[in-house]
């Protein structure tokens, strides 16, 4: 490179350099050389746009949202937008990427892939119909495209119309028949609209072609378990396990089922997020419809320290794993203070927020959050939060940490024997010892107030065993 190049000419020289790397598929060099590019003086938009589209594809999202700011900050155009609507759908900012998503395709009606990203938005939010409408449009514009049939499909599954689902899916897989992806979501779609059998079957008449696709296992999996298949459903995640290492949703799934191997202590980030987030908008409809007790024990015992709505009202209140906010609906009358909530789930904040009674709602790893925080809290509620957790003394060490003096924590876990505490069940939860509880609450110098044995729920035909404690630092 000549070292008397003007900015322009090296800028220019860089950006070129870094198309070239991006198309090769080299993003963590063309970020190095565009990051070069981007700190130039009066560097272009262009340069920041495509340092953005490396550090994305680097698996660097938050950086990459911060030169996509960078480039529309210059320059304001539908392409842009995408881009950062992509970059915010990947860290879980679903508003923004749908605002981002709608300017594009504002700016350019006729781009398919803005529509189809804008649906995609649409469908992720619970709306439905005007998702579908939006693919149905790209569909219709591109029927030959099994990506089109197959992202309409996919909005058609979400809205709980599986038969038209199937067609699409159908149809998808005729035009890709050895695409990866459409066949386990197909098979996936046949499952929740109740036919475990032919989803079996779909996958197992694939698995010749497409054996060393971990989605099939998984899918296949809960088909079995679906069927009261407990053996069969653990060799199938165990085998999607093997295949995907790196997917730690399924490790923790193949550790639940199959009791081999180290058990880890832990839920995964990911597989607590992946769950979440697939689950909130029907997330309390379900609870409510299995006889879900925790949040109405929870508010009893509270009472049972003299908070009332037309009386003595709490202070700050920290709602750890608060979902859709539950917890904080319950306890909304008698609060006198800030209601903060944390998750990990970006759509179950989203929820949340919605209800208007947090004064912040942070989406974070619970311990992550409490070490971040300097505040101190009167009460912290962890409610169905430690099912996702085997050891507990650091999560409630962190607790105790962030209680005011005599500040309270409620708490509930899944309950029953136990060797050594605490283990992973077939559910993927946890469940706890009672004595291990106590003890753990103890070590974490939080006195026991309450201790009930409750029943949580239903599941299936049975019910759930577990305590809902309540506890004050300094006793």
């Amino acid at each position: 490179m000549n070292i008397h190049a003007t900015p322009d000419t090296t800028a220019l020289r860089l950006l070129d350099r870094g198309r070239d790397l991006l198309r090769d598929r080299r993003p963590a060099d063309a970020a190095l050389l565009l990051s070069r590019a981007a700190s130039l003086p009066a560097a272009p938009a262009e340069a920041h746009g495509l340092l953005a589209e490396a550090l994305m594809e680097s698996d660097d999202a938050p950086a990459a949202l911060i030169a996509a700011d960078a480039a529309l900050s210059l320059r304001d155009d539908a392409a842009l937008r995408l881009l950062r609507a992509r970059i915010r759908r990947a860290l879980g900012h679903a508003d923004g990427a749908m605002d981002d998503a709608a300017a594009a395709v504002m700016a350019t009606p006729s781009d398919r892939d803005a529509k189809a990203l804008l649906a995609t938005c649409l469908s992720e939010a619970g709306r439905h119909d005007e998702a579908i409408f939006l693919f149905h449009q790209a569909f219709v514009a591109e029927p030959e495209a099994p990506h089109r049939s197959a992202m309409l499909a996919m909005a058609m599954m979400r809205g709980g119309r599986h038969a038209a689902a199937e067609e699409l899916y159908a149809l998808a897989h005729s035009m890709a028949p050895y695409a990866r992806g459409i066949l386990p979501l197909r098979a996936q779609n046949v499952l929740l609209g109740g036919d475990p059998h032919k989803a079996i079957a779909l996958i197992e008449g694939a698995l010749g072609r497409q054996q060393g696709e971990a989605a099939l296992y998984s899918v296949l999996g809960q088909a079995r378990q679906r069927l009261g298949q407990a053996e069969a459903a653990a060799e199938a995640y165990a085998e999607a396990a093997r295949l995907d290492p790196t997917d730690t949703y399924l490790q923790h799934l193949a550790a639940a089922m199959t009791n081999a191997g180290a058990t880890p202590d832990r839920a995964s980030d990911r597989y607590v997020t992946d769950v979440f987030d697939g689950y909130a908008n029907r997330f309390e409809a379900a609870l409510f419809a299995l006889g879900y007790r925790v949040p109405g024990v929870m508010l009893k015992l509270i009472e049972g320290q003299g908070y009332t709505p037309g009386g003595r009202h709490l202070g700050d209140v920290l709602d750890l794993g608060c979902g859709t906010g539950l917890m904080g609906a319950t306890l909304h009358d008698m609060l006198g203070g800030r209601l903060v909530g944390v998750d990990l789930s970006p759509r179950m904040i989203e929820v949340a927020r919605a209800k208007g009674i947090y004064t912040e709602l942070r989406c974070a790893e619970i311990n992550e959050a409490m070490a971040a925080d300097t505040a101190h809290y009167d009460l912290v509620l962890l409610s169905d939060v430690l099912c996702y957790f085997g050891r507990l003394d650091a999560v409630l060490g962190a607790v105790a940490a962030r209680l005011k003096p005599g500040g309270l924590v409620a708490l509930s876990i899944e309950s029953g024997e136990a060797e050594g505490g605490w283990e992973l069940q077939a559910s993927a939860r946890y469940r706890h010892d009672p004595g291990y509880l106590r003890a753990a609450l103890e070590r974490a110098g939080l006195a026991t107030l309450e201790f009930r044995e409750e029943t949580l729920r239903w599941e299936g035909e049975a019910t759930v065993p577990g305590v809902i404690a309540l506890a004050r630092l300094g006793g």
